[in-house]
């Protein structure tokens, strides 16, 4: 297998470096944060601030995060091999659907998420949204535009999504259907099989033929 980046498309180097810029993002960057500052009664002044990345802040929406970095990797790596995958699906539109999910989930949390603060005359504390957050966004956004170049560059349209979609849902059904079609007939065969023994063993059976009685002797004495 042949590795050569020169392979890659504008497309794909999108899609590449926003995974990498959103794995940069998510762990390595705050999202989260707060901090508290005061005043001394001697004329000095104190400041605290604590902060977490976007792995350790997001419960769910960071496995899909992680997810999209994987795939979106993949998928570029393949191109890059020139390896092809046999799904229903192109690459291309799974990449662009994981990237506007994404997005729409880090969207949500940049609209709503805990912030606020206070200050008195001697101190303040905030609590909000960090850098990270915004920055998050905007690698999902670059996945999700890289996808949708692949796409183009493919020819896919919107139409051919939702064929896929179809299909891949259509496949999927149908090997649902045929596990429970399977185990279905199974159990309609044993019981027909096992109530088929109780009538034979009920019919009565034929009458045996009669013992056949033993031959009269020739009537040779009354001769003599």
């Amino acid at each position: 297998m042949s590795f050569d980046v020169s392979r890659l498309r504008r497309s794909d180097w999108m899609v590449g470096g926003g995974a990498v810029a959103l794995f940069i993002f998510l762990f390595i960057f705050k999202w989260f944060g707060a901090s508290a500052s005061s005043t001394l009664p001697t004329g000095g002044s104190f400041s605290v601030s604590s902060s977490v990345n976007g792995w350790h802040s997001l419960t769910n929406t960071r496995w899909l995060l992680l997810l999209t970095i994987i795939v979106a990797l993949a998928v570029v790596a393949m191109v890059a091999a020139q390896r092809k995958i046999d799904s229903p699906v192109q690459p291309a539109v799974i990449v662009a659907g994981l990237g506007l999910l994404s997005a729409i989930f880090v969207l949500y949390r940049i609209i709503d998420h805990p912030h606020g603060g206070f200050s008195t005359g001697v101190g303040s504390f905030n609590y909000g949204a960090k850098i990270g957050l915004y920055l998050g966004f905007v690698a999902c956004l670059a996945i999700l535009y890289g996808g949708y170049l692949a796409m183009q560059e493919e020819g896919t349209s919107l139409s051919d999504v939702r064929e896929q979609a179809g299909r891949a849902v259509g496949s999927f059904t149908d090997s649902s259907a045929s596990g429970g079609g399977e185990g279905s007939s199974g159990a309609a065969t044993s019981p027909g099989a096992s109530t088929s023994a109780p009538g034979a063993s009920s019919s009565p059976s034929p009458p045996s033929a009669p013992a056949s009685e033993p031959p009269l002797p020739p009537p040779g004495g009354e001769g003599l």
